[in-house]
């Protein structure tokens, strides 16, 4: 068995910030968000049927509702419901409105069905956000405050465990987790990857337990087992490695969003196919399947 594999284009779509992909196992297609560009977009596991969808802000991350046809959206401003086929857009509310700087990003639901996402400055990454956890109606708690910028999000597939980076910090976290409304547990360092190249973004957990991990301007995915052991990695041809997910009717392809942003001229040249969607078949390589997320199933009020 390899140790390590790359990655194959997808789709050149050339987002600015491809973020957040997700697989809707009913429907069979890839979402993902391009945070900069203000686009929802979707296709179908080999990269056809491309759709796009534009939005009135940007979206940092999303979640499935229960009813499988509307999205759970954290806006840069919010929350906020819509439904891709009739574009209808219902806002639940602001968060962080006292910091004009930040804007929401990362997030998923739990095992529970709960929507947890978190912040960013976009003004030095300062440790202004927070994470947060949306169980429906007022169910609004905040679980982490002092964030320069949320990514990692992701859970145990036992829900016991959530792990969540600051990115600036390099370090990814892993908190206890409550079935109930409670607070987070106690909190332990899993990886720190300050002394590595690249800095942690978005993650997935496979069946296993172990966590994907995107390294943002490191050109990689990295896994690691419940135990931090480095595990299976893959290679990309772009610097900008933001997310992943693991899709496909049984679920053993790792889908794979990049970025160019603040690229030069130059940068875009040596990078021409940064901001796609990249794919690995991470099954037949390395006998890793992953879960299907978590969808939303609280009450929006």
């Amino acid at each position: 068995m390899p140790d390590e594999i790359a990655a194959t284009l997808l789709i050149d779509c050339r987002n600015t910030l491809a973020e957040g992909i997700q697989w809707h196992p009913v429907i069979e297609r890839l979402f993902w968000t391009d945070i900069h560009g203000s686009t929802l977009w979707c296709c179908d596991v080999d990269g056809d049927s491309l759709e796009q969808v534009e939005m009135p802000e940007r979206v940092g991350s999303f979640a499935f509702l229960d009813d499988g046809k509307r999205l759970l959206l954290a806006l840069e401003s919010g929350l906020a419901v819509f439904d891709p086929q009739t574009g209808e857009l219902l806002r639940l509310g602001d968060i962080e409105p006292e910091h004009p700087t930040t804007r929401m990003n990362d997030g998923r639901c739990d095992r529970e069905g709960r929507f947890v996402f978190g912040g960013i400055d976009e003004d030095g990454l300062k440790p202004i956000s927070g994470v947060y956890r949306y169980g429906g109606g007022d169910r609004l708690h905040k679980l982490i405050d002092g964030v320069g910028c949320t990514n990692s999000i992701c859970f145990s597939p036992d829900g016991r465990w959530m792990y969540v980076a600051d990115t600036p910090t390099g370090i990814i976290r892993r908190y206890d987790y409550p079935e109930d409304d409670g607070p987070l547990g106690d909190a332990v360092e899993f990886v720190d990857l300050s002394g590595e190249t690249g800095n942690p973004d978005g993650s997935c957990i496979d069946a296993d337990g172990r966590i994907w991990n995107a390294r943002f301007e490191g050109g990689r995915i990295q896994s690691y087992d419940e135990d931090a052991a480095p595990g299976p990695g893959i290679t990309l041809p772009v610097s900008q490695v933001t997310c992943c997910c693991f899709g496909g009717p049984d679920l053993d392809r790792l889908f794979i969003t990049t970025g160019r942003e603040n690229f030069t001229p130059d940068r875009a040249s040596r990078e021409p196919n940064a901001g796609g969607i990249f794919v690995a078949d991470v099954g037949e390589a390395f006998g890793a399947t992953g879960l299907e997320e978590d969808w939303f199933a609280g009450e929006i009020g």
